[in-house]
């Protein structure tokens, strides 16, 4: 009898469809890696972007003039900033003119470890120094009687004081030495001098204004950003104040550091202040400072004070003993018409580079801000593979 052979269908389909499902949860898989990739990738885009930007702030935001300003023209210099768990930014300075810069930002992702990092974003900003309007436009700029005696100086030849030379680019700038409002009040005696183009120079138009509004900025502007504030009276031993590790301490809660302008280079030569005195002031036992010196009363300086940078007083300006220096220049409202007496070995010396490294340097009267056109672009095609 012939036996009945039959095969089975169940085993082929079962295996059949095992492959199917496993060809489908491979490629579910694989597309969702590839999501997952294409995310992580458009987030690290995208973080890269915003490192740029973020880079370019802070950069931008704690702009270190006295280490730019002393570039030559399309030097460069690196600065290079760790974002923790983010990435890391490289700010390339390049100095174009004495008021523009360019600022190549280059960022790279590092979050997500070697394998996920890697995405980079490169821009160039253009970005131009932007200062208050300051410059006084004499070595001494008053009005009412001004008497000069002893051997006292004001000198209107332009002066770059020691050791600054290598951030004093500016051309020299001849200048009266005493600019008032009527040249018969400014007298001499002794062997006092007076020098510059002209020696005394007129101006009737100097008015309150002229103490008090300086461009866009006004006296109360200027004293609501000062750095240290002073109640008057007898200030002594001014000078700079720095850790052993070379930190200058600065600010508010060091009052009688007034930054090192004898000492280029060293912890505190980069801080100019604004110090306001909101009475009658006395300098006395020497000192040194620079920067701007606000005086809301009368300004009496007494013996071996040197201060770099502008001074303006709204009272009256006098000067004894020997010893007291002002490189810069001084701006003295003498509201009262008061006898102003310059005495003894006193100097004031018109320096451009002190006055305008006193407003370049100091972040309240300088701002760095992009070109208002055409001052951005992406460089992330040119950057190196």
């Amino acid at each position: 009898m012939e036996q009945n052979k039959e095969y089975g269908f169940a085993l082929p389909v079962t295996v059949f469809a095992l492959v199917v499902v496993g060809v489908i949860t491979t490629g579910g898989f694989f597309m969702a890696t590839q999501e997952a990739r294409i995310g992580v990738a458009s987030e690290h885009a995208n973080l890269a972007f915003y490192l740029t930007e973020q880079g370019l702030v802070d950069v931008l935001g704690d702009w270190e003039t006295t280490i730019f300003e002393a570039l030559p023209p399309w030097g460069d210099t690196a600065v290079t900033r760790t974002y923790s768990g983010l990435g890391q930014v490289t700010a390339r300075i390049t100095r174009m003119t004495d008021l523009l810069y360019f600022v190549d930002v280059d960022a790279t992702v590092t979050k997500g470890g070697a394998v996920l990092s890697g995405a980079s974003r490169r821009v160039g900003v253009t970005v131009r120094l932007m200062s208050a309007e300051m410059e006084p436009q004499a070595a001494l700029t008053t009005r009412g009687p001004t008497n000069l005696s002893g051997t006292a100086e004001v000198h209107g030849e332009d002066e770059v004081p020691g050791g600054w030379g290598p951030v004093c680019l500016e051309p020299l700038e001849l200048k009266p030495g005493i600019l008032t409002d009527d040249a018969n009040d400014v007298t001499t005696q002794g062997a006092a001098v007076i020098t510059g183009s002209p020696p005394v120079d007129e101006d009737t138009s100097i008015n309150n204004a002229t103490f008090t509004q300086f461009g866009a900025l006004s006296w109360t502007d200027l004293t609501s950003m000062a750095d240290i504030t002073l109640s008057g009276g007898s200030l002594n031993t001014m000078g700079p104040d720095s850790t052993a590790a070379g930190v200058c301490r600065k600010g508010a809660g060091f009052p009688s550091n007034w930054g090192n302008p004898q000492n280029p280079g060293a912890a505190c030569s980069g801080w100019f202040p604004i110090i306001y005195i909101s009475g009658n002031a006395t300098i006395q036992s020497g000192g040194v400072g620079q920067g701007l010196l606000l005086v809301d009363g009368d300004l009496d300086l007494r013996g071996n004070f040197a201060f770099y940078g502008l001074i303006i007083v709204q009272g009256s300006m006098e000067t004894q003993g020997s010893g007291n220096r002002v490189w810069g220049g001084v701006m003295a409202g003498n509201a009262d018409f008061d006898t102003q007496a310059l005495t003894g070995g006193s100097v004031v010396t018109n320096s451009t580079c002190a006055v305008r490294r006193a407003i370049k340097e100091n972040s309240s009267l300088t701002r760095v801000r992009p070109l208002a056109a055409r001052s951005w672009v992406d460089l992330s095609a040119t950057s190196e593979s």
